[in-house]
């Protein structure tokens, strides 16, 4: 269910974030608004926008509809394909949705990580940007004159 929202949520963050790409292009400035309080709060809002496209795309990354098929994959893919020696049923399926985590632990022991490496630092170096952007926001929209 969190992964459907957070597929559904990243169509709009897309069109954002595209939006912001196409103004940048042919503006060249990295805001649309013309005020420091609007820039810094388009900063937090693109920010948001990468989180929340990273954790759809880490959530969604090992999505099929037979749930043990991306893990074959990915252990075939680290360690041969000589590796994958066991049914289907014996192979366990751990998810997380924080950090973004899909564990496929064999029988033998052997676990793989479906989820790719970059989606967790991305998810939480943009939410610190969300963060880091809406402080300064605050800050210059309380300074008087701005």
């Amino acid at each position: 269910m969190i992964t459907l929202i957070a597929v559904l949520l990243a169509l709009p963050a897309g069109a954002f974030l595209l939006v912001k790409a196409v103004h940048l292009g042919a503006t060249r400035r990295p805001g649309m608004s013309r005020s420091a309080f609007g820039q810094w709060s388009e900063g937090a809002w693109a920010c948001l926008c990468v989180a929340v496209i990273s954790f759809a795309l880490g959530s969604f990354s090992g999505f099929d509809p037979r749930p043990t098929r991306p893990c074959i994959e990915e252990l075939t893919a680290q360690y041969g394909p000589q590796s994958y020696r066991t049914p289907d049923a014996d192979i366990a399926i751990e998810r997380r949705h924080f950090p973004v985590s899909t564990v496929c632990t064999f029988p033998d022991g052997i676990r793989v990580q479906v989820v790719p490496g970059w989606v967790n630092p991305l998810l939480v170096g943009s939410l610190a940007g969300v963060a880091a952007c809406a402080v300064v926001a605050v800050r210059v929209r309380r300074r008087p004159g701005a």
